[in-house]
């Protein structure tokens, strides 16, 4: 199995542009999806607000009240929202980079290069880990990318990786959300058939599935490590892989007809959303939410 250096070896090679795009093969069940989401727990407004806005300088987008008055964070990494739920009482907590639990343990970003020294200026500044970038180039010598791994103020492994400014715009709006599984077979299956999307890269050590303008991708660590996966009352950290869809009642249709386990049935979200939650391997969780009209 895989030892957390040998994983932070392997997540350098993140920037995996020759996958080809992710079609569905059932969108008419499952909705055209655009990117995903990640939900959060954070025990902290002040650290998320001092690490995704001052020190990563991420756009941030208007709060959400939720039900019982419970406040939500959010910014957009690529076009990928970010939700951060401030928990109420006391919720478990695990830190650890992607080799201490099984569950969702990672989230990468895609930059502009000359955004990379005000940001490591700005980690350093806060008190965050100011990673040891890495630099790839070609083998003429030309700059491809820079990449390192730092923690947000709830302990979650953040990489961030800086392309040069002339990179297509595309490649920007990405983000990638990385699970640590006991079995790569299972979440290939999961993936490709109960959620009806086609892999982009199935061979090697980390396997990666778009949807969208997103990106998840998986590695392969021991079984008896710990499982992290939860709901945002439940855990600190990366709770939720979310997607929004037109209609969460025919993503249950077609996710029951495939053997897949809803693990909590659709429920309205005040009069915000209709939500339900897809238990996936290891029991991750995945979320599928149409937006009230």
């Amino acid at each position: 199995m895989k030892t957390n250096a040998t994983l932070r070896a392997l997540l350098f090679c993140v920037v995996g542009f020759n996958c080809a795009g992710l079609v569905a093969r059932d969108m008419d069940r499952l909705g055209d999806v655009d990117h995903l989401n990640m939900v959060y727990s954070t025990t902290t407004a002040e650290g998320v607000i001092g690490f995704y806005g001052t020190a990563l300088g991420l756009q941030r987008m208007p709060d959400i009240t939720l039900p019982d008055e419970v406040r939500m964070i959010r910014y957009l990494g690529g076009v990928s929202e970010l939700k951060f739920i401030v928990a109420q009482g006391q919720v478990a907590t695990m830190a650890g980079e992607v080799g201490a639990a099984r569950g969702i343990r990672l989230l990468a970003l895609l930059l502009p290069l000359p955004q990379r020294d005000g940001i490591l200026e700005r980690l350093a500044a806060g008190g965050y880990v100011v990673p040891n970038m890495t630099t790839r180039r070609t083998d003429a010598g030309v700059f491809r990318y820079s990449f390192g791994m730092t923690y947000d103020a709830d302990g979650n492994q953040v990489e961030i990786v800086f392309l040069d400014e002339n990179a297509r715009p595309s490649r920007f709006a990405q983000a990638q959300f990385g699970l640590s599984v006991s079995d790569m077979t299972a979440m290939d299956d999961f993936l490709t058939w109960v959620l009806q999307y086609e892999p982009a890269v199935t061979e090697g050590q980390i396997h990666r599935y778009e949807l969208g303008r997103s990106q998840i991708k998986f590695w392969q660590v021991p079984s008896d490590l710990p499982g992290w996966m939860g709901e945002p009352s439940q855990i600190t950290g990366m709770s939720l892989v979310q997607a929004i869809v037109p209609d969460v009642m025919e993503v249950r249709e077609s996710v029951v007809a495939r053997g897949g386990k809803i693990h909590t049935e659709p429920f309205a979200l005040g009069d915000l959303a209709t939500i339900m939650l897809v238990e996936g391997p290891d029991g991750i969780l995945f979320e599928f939410a149409a937006l009230a009209k």
